[in-house]
């Protein structure tokens, strides 16, 4: 009986562990399969963008980037080498891998690569942050010991705009569910370059706009453009109300925040230019 007994307990744990082990290759497959069919449609949105861009008349400009997708072990390298491949196209290679020089790397979320694709945001603004150390869904890093001047990054977010916008001219949405949170309330970025930076903030009720004493002192001029609602601010100290219809100026390095103490929306316009823009 002893001996039947450890048998069937024998049987029964070899059936388990089968069973078990069954499971878990089942489950891993399933796993390895959904992630490379992810990959695969994160690939064939890559190559759309790539395709788009070769009809740009930006793309004659030389560069190459690499595109990082974390969740699906995806790693791209883009080379736009400008060379005319037919009239108002220019040769743009997508290949697996990131590049072997230095560069600059987007890192994306799939699911933010998906809403740019299907324009429910733009690049610019999914890389929107107050401070460098601030988290993005679409974020840049430098690889192979490249240290970028300030006039490589703002080509860069020439770049940015121009390769991740379709078509010709490009037109990217602002509305409230295309923004993200920065400086105090939802932004979408419209377009910089050196010496320009723009953008649409929209302030809900009760929110509060460069509040942190870190960001309120930029070392450019700006100008708000009040398109809807009233505002109220402190700009070098001294109170001020912008109703829609005006347009605030503000020198460069000068303290500046603004409130929204109303029960509608502010939406406001911001132009920033000049010398460090």
């Amino acid at each position: 009986m002893k001996t039947l007994k450890t048998f069937i307990a024998i049987a029964f744990y070899g059936l388990f562990t089968t069973i078990t082990l069954a499971q878990s290759i089942s489950i891993s497959t399933v796993i390895s399969s959904i992630t490379n069919e992810t990959k695969k449609e994160a690939e064939r949105i890559i190559a759309s963008f790539v395709n788009d861009y070769k009809n740009d008349r930006h793309a004659t400009e030389t560069r190459i980037v690499g595109i990082e997708i974390p969740e699906v072990n995806g790693q791209w390298t883009i080379s736009v080498t400008g060379k005319e491949i037919d009239k108002k196209k220019w040769e743009v290679i997508l290949e697996d891998g990131l590049p072997n020089i230095k560069t600059y790397v987007y890192r994306i979320e799939f699911e933010t690569l998906k809403a740019i694709n299907e324009g429910r945001i733009n690049a610019l603004t999914a890389q929107a942050k107050a401070f460098s150390s601030d988290y993005a869904p679409m974020d840049v890093y430098e690889i192979n010991d490249y240290s970028p001047t300030e006039d490589e990054d703002s080509a860069l977010n020439s770049f940015s705009f121009h390769f991740w916008t379709r078509g010709f001219p490009e037109v990217i949405p602002f509305r409230p569910d295309a923004t993200r949170r920065a400086h105090g309330s939802g932004v979408t970025i419209f377009y910089y370059e050196k010496g320009l930076r723009t953008g649409w903030y929209n302030i809900l009720p009760g929110e509060r706009v460069r509040e942190d004493a870190r960001e309120q002192a930029m070392p450019f001029p700006m100008m708000g453009v009040m398109i809807k609602g009233t505002a109220k601010g402190i700009v070098d100290g001294e109170s001020i109300t912008v109703s829609e219809g005006n347009t605030v100026f503000i020198p460069a390095n000068v303290h500046h925040k603004w409130w929204n103490e109303s029960d509608t929306p502010v939406e406001l316009i911001l132009i920033m230019f000049g010398k460090g823009a």
